[in-house]
């Protein structure tokens, strides 16, 4: 009995990424790598729509960074997206090798504990600010599901 239950609570790991919903979205796991250049970054999350009703991430911005894109990584190849579809009672994971966020123009050094304000634009008009602590890139992605 003991065993099953230390077994239980040692799989039980809360994610170490930010989490905030509006409406019927739920965006978790949001991190920012350490970035290696002081001017560009990368953000991960999970977006998850509970409605009935296909909605669509399309946009982000942050006050640390000058633009944040919108990328789809296909054929080794990464590529700005104008939106990420989320389906009714689905989730979509921006994941490294898949889509992600772009921080262009960042305008400070981030280090290791900060957090990084992140808004997303979703087409029903929700608008959701999520706080991405930055971490140690296997740190970020350790946590993260498969897309």
């Amino acid at each position: 009995m003991w065993i099953l239950l230390l077994a239980t609570v040692a799989g039980c790991r809360s994610a170490r990424g930010g989490q905030a919903a509006a409406g019927g979205l739920l965006v978790s796991h949001a991190v920012v790598p350490l970035p290696p250049s002081p001017v560009e970054g990368s953000a991960f999350l999970v977006v998850e729509n509970r409605s009935a009703t296909l909605n669509a991430l399309t946009g982000s911005q942050s006050p640390l960074a000058d633009s944040v894109v919108i990328h789809d990584v296909t054929g080794g190849r990464m590529t700005p997206v104008s939106r990420i579809e989320i389906p009714a009672h689905g989730r979509v994971a921006l994941i490294p090798g898949s889509y992600h966020l772009m921080l262009g123009g960042v305008r400070r050094s981030l280090a290791i504990g900060d957090t990084v304000p992140i808004l997303l634009r979703f087409a029903s008009g929700e608008v959701i600010t999520v706080g991405a602590p930055v971490l140690r890139y296997t740190d970020a992605v350790n946590d993260l599901p498969e897309r």
